[in-house]
C-alpha cells in the first residue's frame, strides 16, 4: 500500500512496476493527498473481494501457499 498523488493509472504503467502479475486498485488524489495505491501479487495471494469507498481501499486475500 503506498500513497500516492496521481490520479490514474494505466494498465501499462502498473504491469511495468513489476516482473510479477498483480491485482491493483487506487483512490486518485485530492490536489496533492489523499490517494492510495494497492497492489496484491497474484501468484502468492488469492483476491477474494475488493472495496472501495470515499476515503478507504480494501481487499480480502487468502494465500494461495496454504492448502
Amino acid at each position: 500500500m503506498q500513497e500516492t498523488i496521481h490520479q490514474d493509472f494505466s494498465m501499462h504503467e502498473l504491469q511495468g512496476l513489476s516482473r510479477h502479475q498483480f491485482a491493483w486498485q487506487w483512490l486518485p488524489s485530492t490536489g496533492q493527498s489523499g490517494g492510495i495505491f494497492l497492489g496484491v501479487r497474484e501468484d502468492v495471494f488469492s483476491v477474494e473481494d475488493m472495496d472501495r469507498g470515499e476515503f478507504f481501499l480494501s481487499m480480502s486475500v487468502t494465500d494461495r501457499r496454504v492448502h
